[in-house]
């Protein structure tokens, strides 16, 4: 009999920890449903975006040099006025009319331009644009490097760096040019669940299990230690 008791406190004691080992793993899978990532430093490869188009924008030269816009140009498509442009042969885009600085600068021949005044140009430009590694992202914290930063006061995330939940990143081309930066975000992992009811309902299974062991113990204690009791 008193073998049997001890068995049978063994069982117990072994239920007891398989259930301790289960609340741990049920606290893990918890833990991942109701609590978001973060990412920090990740190395994010940025190049030109999708490209828009800017037509017949006024520009102002001035021993000429003027400046667009929009930063990011990535090719010209017309410069000139009603005397002079790129449509004569003369004028060649590359050649006589040249971007510069940041892609916003615009420099043009002495020689096929020498007067200072208004212009009017067409081109296409773009943002720097990349990808996180992560999708469904909630915040990006950090955007830069060593040089240009959104520690920066000149560069706010949301204005001259944005994001999508998605991942797609784009930076200002007046302020980055094409190549490898940091950023650091917040993202919901694979098991993370984005409905409150449902993550509190989670949150108290846990509770319930806790509960329920120790009902379990406590049953099969006064079942078969009744005496001791």
């Amino acid at each position: 009999m008193k073998n049997d008791k001890i068995g049978i406190l063994l069982i117990f004691f072994m239920t007891i920890l398989i259930g301790i080992i289960l609340l741990s793993s049920l606290s893990d899978s918890i833990y991942l449903a109701t609590t978001i990532s973060g990412y920090a430093n990740e190395s994010i490869a940025m190049s030109s975006g999708t490209a828009e188009t800017a037509t017949n924008e006024s520009i102002t030269m001035t021993s000429q040099e003027g400046t667009v816009a929009n930063c990011g140009v990535i090719a010209i498509t017309f410069f000139g006025n009603g005397t002079n442009s790129s449509h004569l042969a003369s004028v060649a885009i590359g050649t006589q009319v040249n971007i510069t600085g940041f892609d916003q600068g615009i420099l043009v021949s002495a020689t096929h331009f020498p007067g200072d005044g208004d212009y009017n140009i067409s081109y296409t430009y773009s943002d720097r644009a990349g990808s996180t590694a992560q999708d469904d992202l909630t915040t990006v914290t950090f955007f830069g490097n060593g040089t240009n930063s959104s520690h920066l006061a000149s560069v706010a995330i949301g204005t001259q760096v944005n994001w999508t939940k998605a991942g797609a990143i784009t930076a200002s081309s007046c302020h980055f040019s094409d190549g490898t930066y940091n950023i650091s975000y917040n993202y919901e992992g694979d098991e993370y669940i984005t409905n409150i009811t449902a993550q509190t309902l989670i949150i108290l299974i846990k509770l319930f299990f806790a509960i329920a062991i120790i009902i379990v113990g406590y049953l099969y204690v006064k079942r078969n230690f009744e005496d001791l009791l």
